[in-house]
């Protein structure tokens, strides 16, 4: 069991992407008719403003152009109603109008997720299994036992990732948190679903590591049973708590979608 959380840490070094869940990939349908609201930049891109924004059906001319991007003053907290779409190429130029730019055209790139400047207001409706192919099998060796498996796993979507083995399950999680002081003997982590309902592990153990300035607590929870799996899969993730440390969960819907995939028969 050692070399295979081992294995799984190592993993989780490279997956840490995640399907958003108002990013639609490939299936730009799925922003018809939806209201898209426009995101903040950090403060060290404000100077450069928003990329891909036009006047034109074209995608030509830049709308208000600032030093390099679109002005982020001209667009920054503003939402707009998706009126049409069309491909360019790779490409998708979707038609956008708001009552202060009126139409302007957003140049939309299917494969860049962490491109995408918008947050969907009512969210975005999944056709069912959309997540499964984001799961991941992984051929490892088992040292022990001088044989190959197979350790299936979730993207870890905000430091929460699915592991599986011939039908055994667990969980890695891990906040995050500045703190002056470093927290041992921590124990717990639980789950607060957006039903109301709760999925706790009181007796887990926290592990904390130096993380810059700050401090990484996480937990592995093994041998998840069938019931605690069934709540996992039938409502998002709003809070994750681990040890002391709480954190709110935005992505708690495609958590869940990724635990229905991997645990479904």
């Amino acid at each position: 069991m050692k070399k295979l959380l081992i294995a799984m840490l190592s993993v989780i070094s490279i997956t840490t992407f995640a399907q958003s869940p108002d990013f639609p990939d490939q299936n730009i349908e799925l922003l018809e008719g939806k209201e898209l609201l426009l995101k903040p930049l950090d403060e060290s891109s404000q100077k450069y403003g928003y990329k891909e924004f036009y006047s034109d059906e074209a995608a030509k001319k830049i709308y208000k152009k600032g030093s390099l991007f679109t002005k982020y003053s001209a667009l920054a907290g503003k939402t707009f109603k998706v009126v049409s779409y069309k491909p360019e190429y790779s490409d998708y130029i979707i038609k956008l109008s708001n009552p202060d730019t009126g139409i302007i055209y957003y140049k939309y790139n299917p494969t860049r997720r962490y491109d995408f400047p918008f947050k969907v207001i009512g969210g975005l409706t999944f056709p069912e299994n959309f997540f499964c192919k984001y799961i991941i099998s992984d051929r490892k060796f088992d040292y022990d036992k001088a044989e190959h498996y197979y350790l299936t796993h979730s993207p870890c979507t905000e430091d929460i990732c699915l592991y599986e083995k011939e039908k055994n399950y667990w969980l890695h999680v891990l906040i995050t948190a500045p703190s002056d002081k470093r927290e041992t003997g921590l124990k717990g982590v639980k789950f607060i679903l957006e039903n109301g309902k709760e999925v706790s592990f009181p007796n887990v153990d926290v592990s904390v590591a130096a993380s810059l300035s700050k401090y990484n607590y996480s937990a592995e929870i093994t041998g998840l049973k069938p019931e605690e799996l069934q709540l996992l899969a039938e409502s998002p993730i709003i809070k994750k708590i681990v040890g002391t440390k709480e954190k709110e969960v935005e992505n708690g819907r495609v958590i869940m979608e990724y635990i229905k995939c991997m645990t479904k028969k």
